[in-house]
């Protein structure tokens, strides 16, 4: 159906198109939710892992320091392992507070636009 210049669309015509705007936009509405459930799902795993290595390898990487000053300069007062390891979980709990405060000032700013 073509409109000539100057003619004004019928009523009929403006209520099939309030319905197809609307039709449309329940759909494109149901796929963003559906997908931001599923990529939601997936970040969040993916935060988990990542925080799990952001401490992890940092307090490996204490403990095998630790042992090595244990071995190479004993003491005994002085327990090298168990310090370095309290050490490693601290740097790893800070840079994982920090990546993650990053990372939600990165969600916020996505989320204003």
């Amino acid at each position: 159906m073509e409109i000539k210049k100057g003619e004004i669309k019928k009523k009929e015509n403006l209520k099939s198109d309030k319905k197809m705007i609307e039709t449309v936009s329940k759909k494109i509405n149901r796929h963003f939710l559906a997908v931001n459930k599923k990529s939601y799902a997936f970040r969040a795993i993916y935060l988990f892992g990542l925080v799990g290595w952001e401490i992890g390898i940092p307090l490996v990487a204490m403990a095998y320091m630790g042992l090595w000053l244990d071995k190479n300069y004993p003491n005994t007062h002085i327990a090298w392992a168990l310090n370095c390891i309290i050490i490693g979980f601290i740097i790893g709990a800070y840079n994982s507070y920090r990546w993650i405060k990053s990372e939600k000032l990165r969600l916020d700013k996505e989320d204003m636009k």
